[in-house]
Parts: structure tokens; C-alpha cells; sequence
């Protein structure tokens, strides 16, 4: 027996809710040609002469309603109100997931209708609405036909007229016609879900097909281009050369590139930070080439570019542009630099790999230039004044004064020099620390403050990586520790503390405490003397401060 019920539209259970969504992922006129279901539905409604459409799970028309459906479109439709409220009737029956087909009576119709569900496995697609009729089994008088007219806001005669010339058939007929209907119904769930499952296939194997050219494209990505930088590999670049050497009548340049002070950014500041040298001079290099050269990384800080149709005049254009573009970028601690070398390939007498040996000797030679040239230890200094990190007027005050004082007590001058120097770097090492860790005015946890102790050790090995600190490396490593054992970074206690260091040690803060800075600079030329005298025999060498103070008396 089917399940009948009259009223308005109920509310929809969870699994119709989802047959509603499932119409827009599965695309239902993908599935079904709409024209052919249109022409199925009409000769369906001719033969049983009854209304039938084919609508989606929230009640929308996928076709029109057939010619015996022309009472929604002469009177219902006519009155906005009459329309809403059986859309809306419409709306809750389809909404209904049922395995027989629904039968309801309308209400605000006073006409009978009934669904049949169209489904894709358990996927409800849509609905097939059938109906319109007058159950011979309960009948409306003319005047409840009136009635219901006159609530729906329509004319009551052409309401009557129109409800007269609809089919009147017995529970018995419409029960038969909708089985008949319901069996088509399973037949179109069956080609659904073959349809269904036949995209289904065809998708997962477009998929597949997709994901496999993605790993491919992948795959022959990394084959020849660098991972860390993106440019090309030494595969890659080995491959042009090859190519290219046929090609004798054309005009090729080649260039060796070699990135500067790798080790030495790996030594201090740890590989991160020399894979960001690395991309960094990649980028600028890359972004400076024309679109037909080749510019490769080819291993380490080495790299090389294939430069076809290319004089050796705007070859060396590039060197320079890119040496220029690494010279202006700031962004490392350490001095961005590239040597570069050029050379134009002589096709008649050396090979290509000919060519890029002479390319490869230029850059030598011009490595060895640019390394007497720069001074890396002053560069790293000169970033801490920019980034305020240390302040250069009391740094460089410091050092003076270290000089002033050890020619004081009789060191020659070469030895009060470095002495100076040893002063001048002795917090080289607040590169190495975090931006956090040095900005001014914010409290620390002791964890942090130890960290920041630190600073004294990174002096030290970064002092131990330049020529020009090695030597002094030893005392800037004791320019913090205290003459009473309480210093850092080892604890050294009185004699076991460097003069030098100890000169270093009063100088700095003296200056620190009298020379106006963010950070310093309240103490009276008295105020000073009377820390010193204080802290003489904790802080500092009683002795030496007492030379100090005669120093500070004398100049």
C-alpha cells in the first residue's frame, strides 16, 4: 500500500538534504539528456493523461510541465499566492525519500499528486511529480472547488472550469498507472548509476592521468633544475654545452660564477644561512639573464650561464650588473659578493668547455681581488651600527682610549694597536644573536640573558675565521670577565684574566658610562670615578684601576 498524506510540505530528513547536494555534485543533465526526458514525459502524460515533470530533490523543474500540467500554468500561476504555496507543496513532497512512490493530497489544491523517487545507488537525483487528478474516491463538491479558489486569491469560475477538465480516476487506476511508473523510474536508477559509475571511471582515470603527468613534469623537473635555488642543474648545463658545441657559427659567450664567503657564512651563522646566500645571488643572477640563456648552478657556491647570440661586451655588462646588484643588497650580515669571469667562444680553435676554462681562470683571478678588497669583519660591524645594535661613536671611542691607555703603561705601539682593535670588535659575535635579543628596553628570562652571554663566545670564533682578528682572538674572549670570578664567558678569576683584556674591560666601561648614547652616558666625569673605586677588586684589577684613574687624572 503506498503511504498517502495530505498537508503542507513536511520537513525533509537528513538523507533528502543530502540527495539535494548530491544534484549539483553529480550534475544530473550530465547524466540525462534533458530533451529526450522532455519527450519521455510528454508521451507519458498524453498516454495515462495525467501531469507529469521531473524535478530535483528541493522541488525545481529539470522539465516543464507536460500538456495535462497546463492547470498550474492557466490558473496557479496566475495568482502569486496560489503559485508560492504549491511550489512549496512541491517542494516538501520531493523532498521525501521514499522506495514506492508518495501519494499526497493537496491541500490548497483540493487535486492529488504523487513522487516517485529517481535514485543513483543510495544518491536520490531527482523525482518524478505525477498527478493532478481527482480521486473518484474523494470527491469535492463545486462548491469546496469555490471555496478553495476564493483562499487561493483565484477566479472561481475558470478555477471550477479548470478542475472539470481534469482526469477523475479511481485509487485502483492511479495505483496501477504509478506502478508502471515506478518500474521506468528504476530503469532510469539503473542507467543513472550506470552512468554514474561510467564518469566515475572516466574521472579517476583522467585523475591518474593528470597526477601522472604531474609526476612526470616533477620528475624531469628535478632532473634538471637545482632544488634549493631553481635554476638548472649541472645535468642540465652539460646537456646545452653539448648541444651548443654543433653549433660552431653561432656567437657564445660562456661565465664562471663563484659565491663568496659560503664557508665562512656556513662556519658562523650555520648552513640556513648560507642556502639564503645561495638563493640569493641565484635570484639576482636569474632575474638579470635574457630568456635564452641558461643559467645554472652546478654545484656548492660554483655557477654558470650559457649566453647565446651574445657578444662578450654584453657578457660582461651582466658580470657587472649582477656584481653591482649583490654589492647593493643588504639583507645578509655578511657582504653579498659574486666572482664573476667571462670569456667568448672561439668555435675554430677550442671547444666550448675550452671556452668556459678561460671564463673559469677570469673569475679566479677576480675572486682573489674582491677578497683583499673586502673586509668583511668592518662590513659586519657596520650592519650592527645600522641595525643599532651596537652604537659606533662608543665603539670607536673605546678603542682609543684601550690604545691611550695601554701606551700609558709602556706597550709598544703595535701592541697597544692591536689591544685597540681587540676593543673595537669585542661584540663582533651580537650578529650571531636573534633581532629579538637586541632590541633595547624589553625584559629578558635568565635563559635569555645567558644567550646573551654568549655573544662574548661568538666573538671569539668568528674573530678566529679573519686573518686580520686571529691574533687577538684570545683577549676579546675575556673583555667580560670580571677581576672577582663573576665574569663570563668562563669564569676567570684575577691573574687568569689577559691585561689586555682587563685594560679593555675599564676602558669600556668607562666610555660606556660617560659618552651620551641610547643607552648610557648619565654619569658625571666623578660619578665614573667613584664606580670604578667601588668596583675595584670585584670588577676590576685593583692595581690596574688605580692606573686607570691616574690615567683618566693625567689626560
Amino acid at each position: 500500500m503506498y503511504k498517502k498524506r495530505c498537508g503542507t510540505r513536511s520537513k525533509a530528513n537528513t538523507e533528502s538534504e543530502l540527495g539535494g547536494e548530491s544534484v549539483k555534485a553529480y550534475a544530473f543533465p550530465d547524466i540525462f539528456d534533458i530533451n529526450s526526458l522532455q519527450e519521455l514525459t510528454d508521451s507519458l502524460s498524453a498516454a495515462l493523461q495525467l501531469s507529469i515533470s521531473v524535478r530535483n530533490p528541493s522541488g525545481k523543474r529539470f522539465t516543464r510541465d507536460s500538456e495535462y500540467g497546463s492547470f498550474y500554468q492557466n490558473i496557479l500561476a496566475k495568482s502569486p499566492a496560489a503559485g508560492e504555496l504549491y511550489e512549496q507543496f512541491v517542494s516538501g513532497l520531493c523532498a521525501y525519500i521514499q522506495p514506492t512512490p508518495y501519494v499526497c493530497r493537496c491541500q490548497f489544491t483540493g487535486l492529488t499528486d504523487a513522487v516517485i523517487n529517481i535514485m543513483a545507488g543510495d544518491i536520490h537525483i531527482a523525482s518524478m511529480l505525477a498527478g493532478r487528478i481527482r480521486l473518484a474516491e474523494n470527491p469535492l463538491s463545486d462548491e469546496e472547488y469555490r471555496e478553495i479558489a476564493r483562499s487561493l486569491g483565484t477566479d472561481e469560475d475558470a478555477y471550477l472550469s479548470a478542475v472539470h477538465a481534469l482526469p477523475v480516476m479511481t485509487g485502483t487506476q492511479f495505483h496501477n498507472i504509478l506502478d508502471m511508473l515506478l518500474l521506468l523510474m528504476r530503469q532510469l536508477s539503473l542507467l543513472g548509476q550506470s552512468k554514474l559509475d561510467l564518469k566515475n571511471t572516466i574521472s579517476s582515470l583522467e585523475s591518474q592521468k593528470c597526477l601522472h603527468q604531474q609526476e612526470k613534469v616533477a620528475w624531469e623537473s628535478l632532473a634538471e633544475k637545482d632544488s634549493m635555488t631553481g635554476l638548472y642543474n649541472r645535468r642540465k648545463f652539460e646537456e646545452a654545452v653539448a648541444a651548443y658545441s654543433t653549433e660552431k657559427d653561432r656567437k657564445i659567450c660562456m661565465i664562471s660564477a663563484d659565491a663568496n664567503f659560503l664557508k665562512l657564512t656556513n662556519d658562523i651563522f650555520g648552513h640556513e644561512a648560507g642556502d639564503t646566500l645561495l638563493q640569493t645571488i641565484a635570484k639576482i643572477m636569474n632575474d638579470l639573464a635574457k630568456s635564452d640563456w641558461l643559467v645554472a648552478r652546478c654545484g656548492g657556491d660554483e655557477f654558470r650561464v650559457i649566453l647565446p647570440d651574445t657578444t662578450l661586451e654584453t657578457a660582461l655588462d651582466y658580470c657587472r650588473r649582477v656584481a653591482r646588484n649583490c654589492r647593493h643588497d643588504k639583507s645578509l650580515t655578511l657582504p653579498l659578493s659574486v666572482a664573476l669571469g667571462a670569456a667568448e667562444w672561439n668555435s675554430e680553435a677550442e671547444t666550448l668547455h675550452d671556452c668556459f676554462s678561460r671564463a673559469d681562470a677570469k673569475m679566479y683571478q677576480n675572486k682573489t681581488a674582491l677578497k683583499h678588497e673586502l673586509r668583511i669583519p668592518n662590513y659586519i660591524m657596520e650592519r650592527l651600527y645600522d641595525r643599532q645594535v651596537l652604537n659606533k661613536a662608543s665603539a670607536e671611542s673605546i678603542a682609543r682610549m684601550t690604545y691611550d691607555f695601554a701606551r700609558y703603561l709602556k706597550f709598544t705601539r703595535e701592541r697597544a694597536k692591536e689591544i685597540s682593535i681587540a676593543a673595537l670588535y669585542q661584540d663582533i659575535g651580537m650578529a650571531k644573536l636573534p633581532e629579538s635579543f637586541v632590541i633595547r628596553g624589553q625584559s629578558r628570562t635568565e635563559e635569555e640573558k645567558s644567550q646573551m652571554h654568549m655573544h662574548v663566545t661568538h666573538s671569539y670564533t668568528m674573530a678566529r675565521q679573519f686573518d686580520e682578528l686571529y691574533k687577538i682572538a684570545d683577549i676579546i674572549h675575556c673583555t667580560h670577565e670580571n677581576w672577582n670570578g663573576k665574569g663570563y664567558p668562563g669564569g676567570l678569576k684575577g691573574e687568569q684574566i689577559p691585561m689586555e683584556a682587563r685594560i679593555i674591560h675599564l676602558a669600556s666601561d668607562y666610555i660606556s658610562r660617560t659618552l651620551p648614547t641610547v643607552t648610557g652616558g648619565f654619569y658625571t666625569e666623578d660619578d665614573v670615578r667613584k664606580c670604578l673605586a667601588d668596583d675595584n677588586g670585584n670588577v676590576y684589577d685593583p692595581e690596574l684601576a688605580a692606573k686607570f684613574l691616574r690615567f683618566l687624572h693625567k689626560r
